[in-house]
């Protein structure tokens, strides 16, 4: 059964987006020491980098990550925690995410971030995010949460076994999900 919830299709963009600056950025980074020495570099066994921080401004919002370790061996990019914010123009909001470990292959253009969570904030909520893992696909653009996803606040609560996106960003909900308001609807 494939749910559509606009809500979810929102925020569910919005971390995608986030998640793919991320990933591009901190591998556009790496590539800049990598090309330094191509040849040597891309023979060696493995290459490990440390307290890694960047900012940079995307599309009027400024973008901040930190990842602690990152080790690159071959075409894998292996990291342990990484923390990502996002300050959105025009004092709109901040969005702060959180991920235990993760994988990146060049090979196939995949990523893989475990212990995912977060808040989305503007001036009238707080959003939190909760999944044990999301994949994406560079090749679609699709993003998957196979171990479930959790979106909640003091009002609202969404969690689902399994979501993903299609290509247009569309959340979808295969294996259905659970939606409670804690708050009536105002007439």
């Amino acid at each position: 059964m494939k749910l559509k919830i606009s809500l979810a299709k929102i925020f569910m963009s919005l971390i995608g987006f986030g998640i793919i600056i991320l990933v591009r950025y901190a591998l556009s980074d790496m590539e800049l020491d990598v090309d330094l020495l191509r040849e040597s570099l891309m023979n060696m066994p493995g290459i490990v980098m440390e307290n890694i921080k960047f900012s940079r401004e995307f599309s009027g919002d400024i973008w901040s990550a930190r990842i602690p370790y990152l080790d690159r061996d071959g075409d894998t990019v292996n990291f342990k925690s990484v923390d990502l914010k996002r300050e959105l123009s025009g004092d709109k909001g901040v969005w702060s995410f959180f991920g235990q470990s993760g994988t990146y292959s060049h090979d196939v253009k995949t990523a893989e971030i475990s212990g995912l969570t977060g808040s989305i904030e503007d001036k009238k909520r707080t959003w939190t995010l909760e999944s044990p893992k999301l994949t994406w696909q560079e090749k679609n653009n699709t993003f998957t949460f196979p171990e479930g996803l959790t979106i909640f606040d003091g009002e609202f609560l969404l969690r689902t076994p399994l979501a993903s996106t299609d290509s247009s960003g569309v959340i979808l909900l295969e294996h259905g999900g659970v939606i409670k308001w804690s708050k009536p609807l105002k007439r």
